[in-house]
């Protein structure tokens, strides 16, 4: 008897996104409004645990909330989204920023991702 069974589809190459447009970044912080801060940056700062929760969470959730340090100055949030950005994949993107709370987004693949930049033009 024979199986009726497809073989499986490779993934066609795929190009990420270089920057997000501004549609795309609006859309993506209403999306990340009602979300709480998965991550929170501790007294130690960005430590190498941090960043494989970040990795983590993106991974499963592909849009983020992290929260840094309470006593946090203007100098040093700036400092820590560059080492943030420096630190996580190509195709992860930093929304925004509000105060201490920081909007990270995963670009995945089209047909693994939940919000797929197509769709938010």
């Amino acid at each position: 008897m024979k199986d009726n069974l497809r073989p499986s589809e490779p993934f066609k190459a795929h190009t990420f996104a270089s920057e997000l447009t501004s549609k795309q970044r609006a859309a993506l912080k209403a999306r990340a409004h009602h979300l709480k801060p998965l991550v929170q940056v501790g007294q130690n700062g960005l430590t190498e645990g941090i960043f494989k929760e970040l990795l983590n969470a993106l991974e499963t959730h592909e849009l983020i909330k992290l929260q840094l340090q309470g006593d946090t100055d203007a100098g040093e949030k700036k400092d820590a989204l560059e080492e943030i950005a420096g630190q996580l994949p190509k195709n992860t993107f930093v929304v925004g920023r509000i105060g201490r709370t920081v909007i990270l987004y995963l670009e995945k693949h089209p047909k693994e991702a939940k919000i797929p930049l197509k769709t938010l033009l």
